[in-house]
């Protein structure tokens, strides 16, 4: 019979390492939510005095962001021996002012895709959470 093992295999990140990693990690999901149903969109992102910002299209990420801007988003990390997970939820905000967007842009975002993306949203965390999980080793 096999038996897993692990001495502490889900760790709490604090806030810091919960920032930092939001910092370092270039892909997350934005998940929304309106009438009822949910969305969970893939997007490349900055972070700035504790805000993330996200450079898109129009389109339905947008649309959802008006009638609903309560938002969760995510972003994750993995090897052969961790994972991380980084779950943040708050407000989301379609930036308009000169102010606003001149912030957004100096986040050095750089985004994946060629599309022209001439949109800026802002979420604002209301709490962010973070976890470690260590691969559990197999005695057999």
């Amino acid at each position: 019979m096999s038996q897993w093992t692990s001495s502490d295999p889900i760790t709490t990140l604090g806030d810091e390492e919960s920032w930092d990693l939001l910092s370092m990690i270039p892909i997350g999901r934005l998940a929304t939510a309106v009438a009822g149903e949910a969305d969970i969109f893939p997007v490349n992102f900055a972070v700035a005095d504790r805000e993330i910002y996200i450079n898109t299209t129009p389109g339905s990420k947008l649309v959802e962001a008006v009638v609903n801007p309560k938002v969760a988003f995510e972003v994750d990390q993995w090897g052969p021996d961790f994972a991380y997970s980084v779950v943040v939820k708050g407000t989301v905000k379609i930036l308009e002012t000169e102010a606003e967007l001149t912030v957004a842009e100096g986040t050095g975002l750089v985004t994946y895709t060629a599309t022209d993306k001439t949109e800026w949203l802002r979420l604002t965390p209301t709490s962010v959470s973070g976890r470690r999980f260590t691969r559990a080793e197999r005695d057999d």
